[in-house]
């Protein structure tokens, strides 16, 4: 199975942008990264209207998740975007050292969303490590499912947390990790 770390936290802690730092000390360290973060959307006045899927490598975004006004919505007033559990597998399967799956939490712990792809990335025998950003309240039932990991962090946590977390994910993969062509 391939490695694991998380980094763990409440609701409104911004697992994502730790995420995003996260992926830039890595990159600093050569490894590639690649993978998602999942994103609020609010409208004008802060109301949060749905969830989008961000690239951790790319500037790419796409909506996941999005407020219905129907009377049929899918889950909590919401409906899920046909492709957008799609877009965020495309996103963590790009070749990389390191693989980011932001936005676990409730539905992941149900074996649904994303868990899918977290549960095929970590029973992988080879493959790139897997950074999990995960809701403070769900993290039991996803690593029931998962070997042991080797690290994480609680936020909120300072950037030398964050840190220590790069340097023991590049520790770990060490000469073990997969050689792959510099992007042009």
């Amino acid at each position: 199975m391939t490695s694991w770390s998380a980094i763990v936290g409440a609701p409104g802690t911004q697992k994502g942008r730790a995420a995003k730092l996260l992926s830039r000390m890595l990159g600093s360290r050569g490894l590639r990264v690649a993978g998602f973060v999942q994103e609020e959307v609010c409208d004008a006045n802060g109301e949060v209207t749905g969830w989008d899927v961000e690239s951790v490598s790319t500037p790419e975004r796409r909506t996941v998740l999005a407020r219905t006004r129907t009377t049929d919505p899918t889950i909590c007033g919401y409906a899920f975007e046909p492709d957008g559990f799609a877009a965020a597998r495309a996103f963590a399967l790009e070749p990389a050292d390191v693989v980011i799956v932001g936005g676990v939490g409730k539905l992941e712990a149900a074996k649904q969303g994303h868990f899918p792809l977290l549960a095929e990335r970590c029973a992988a025998t080879t493959g790139p490590h897997v950074v999990l950003c995960i809701r403070d309240t769900c993290l039991a039932s996803i690593a029931f499912e998962l070997p042991d990991p080797i690290d994480h962090v609680q936020l909120p946590c300072d950037t030398s947390e964050l840190e220590r977390l790069a340097a023991t994910i590049a520790a770990s993969l060490g000469d073990a990790r997969p050689h792959l062509p510099a992007k042009m």
